[in-house]
């Protein structure tokens, strides 16, 4: 496992830690921390589909056809490759500006804020990652974004939709009687769950592919 982690860190190790660099020096500046933040989340949602783009064009999946390695290994470590990058992105948006607030006495850094809004954008990346890695096994990476596109713009028509049939009230009221953290972790559980049902989806997905079955 920790070997095929450290695999996917070798393919894009030199052009992560360079980009993830880049957003850690805009993030220590207080005019480009927002883009530092947006330069860092991005980077976790889109590194690990470019480690499963170069084990596509070097055929990484029948080499391991060849080898003891469980299909449910090699999945999960994409899956905890993914997470490994968020919480470099975690770090970058929230750790960085808390040390420098720190430093330099900044009395307007509010901690609870930025934990909200680092904690809302981790969340989305995760439902990314849910959607994108299962897709790019059933797809392949190609046709798996746009797949994963699609899916977005429409769940975003559904939702724009309901709300002008039903009324944006109705449709999104109840949020505004729940109480944040309750909101807030209902969000998470309901994220992470998917992602449980995400992995058994790409570990079915994986073995058809490998045997044949959508080429």
């Amino acid at each position: 496992m920790i070997a095929l982690i450290k695999k996917d860190l070798y393919l894009v190790g030199k052009q992560a830690w360079t980009l993830l660099g880049i957003a850690l020096l805009f993030c220590i500046s207080p005019k480009l921390e927002s883009f530092g933040s947006t330069y860092a989340i991005v980077l976790a949602m889109t590194l690990p589909l470019t480690a499963l783009t170069y084990d596509e064009r070097c055929h990484w999946d029948q080499y391991m056809a060849m080898t003891p390695c469980p299909p449910k290994k090699i999945v999960l470590s994409k899956y905890l490759f993914a997470l490994l990058l968020i919480a470099a992105a975690l770090v970058i948006t929230l750790i960085v500006p808390l040390a420098r607030s720190f430093v330099t006495g900044d009395t307007e850094f509010d901690l609870a804020e930025k934990l909200v809004g680092s904690g809302s954008i981790m969340t989305m990346v995760l439902l990314v990652n849910a959607l994108m890695i299962p897709t790019a096994y059933r797809f392949g990476v190609e046709k798996g974004r746009l797949t994963m596109m699609l899916m977005f713009f429409l769940a975003f028509g559904i939702i724009i939709g309901g709300a002008r049939v039903m009324g944006g009230d109705k449709m999104f009221g109840w949020m505004e009687t729940m109480p944040l953290a309750t909101l807030g972790v209902c969000v998470l559980a309901a994220v992470l769950f998917l992602n449980v049902v995400s992995y058994f989806l790409a570990v079915r997905f994986y073995l058809k592919r490998r045997s044949g079955a959508y080429d």
